[in-house]
């Protein structure tokens, strides 16, 4: 099986992005997955002069290890946290070119979207990472897979997030042995073009 690595994108304190991380590795991932949670591991904001710290060691290790990633981000004033686009910024081609990546928009409410335009815009130049063409978007997350009342919101997305955890391991797994032949070139081309 191919290794999956969360990473948590928000940066409070009993989020929902990482309750909903956890549900995504224990039902949907075998619990398996390695986890980068940004709330707990908090990064130094990336200047390009600061000195690698634990956490980015860390983080810069289970990025390494993974086949691809499932980004858990919730949407903070229709917005990615911040966070987040750290993240993108310590790591690079080495961790993260031509790895999967299945896009899961968090909110309270009914938002969510911008962070999925968001990202598709953008985080991928340099990076190289291969947003999957499917995504998820989990609103109403307080009341989301909290094991209360059978939801018929929850049986939907039940469904729909194993469809998309089963693409991206099926990227993931596809494309593993094909890295070291697309990352071939990035010594000439490391950055892509704008």
């Amino acid at each position: 099986m191919s290794q999956i690595c969360i990473i948590s994108a928000s940066q409070r304190a009993g989020s929902n992005s990482r309750r909903i991380s956890d549900v995504l590795n224990q039902h949907y991932l075998g619990g398996q997955a390695s986890l980068i949670d940004l709330q707990r591991d908090p990064l130094p904001f990336w200047d390009g002069d600061t000195a690698e710290n634990t956490a980015v060691e860390d983080a810069r290790s289970k990025a390494q290890a993974a086949d691809g990633f499932v980004f858990v981000v919730p949407e903070w004033h229709g917005m990615v946290p911040a966070a987040l686009k750290n993240l993108l910024l310590w790591l690079g081609s080495k961790e993260l070119a031509h790895k999967p990546v299945l896009l899961t928009a968090v909110s309270a409410s009914a938002g969510g979207a911008f962070v999925i335009a968001e990202l598709r815009g953008s985080g991928y130049k340099n990076s190289r990472l291969l947003y999957l063409p499917e995504h998820l978007i989990l609103r109403d997350a307080n009341d989301l897979w909290q094991g209360q009342e059978e939801r018929e919101s929850d049986a939907y997305l039940d469904k729909r997030a194993r469809y998309a955890i089963d693409q991206l391991t099926t990227y993931a797994t596809a494309l593993a042995p094909l890295r070291e032949q697309l990352t071939a070139g990035l010594t000439d081309f490391a950055n892509g073009m704008s």
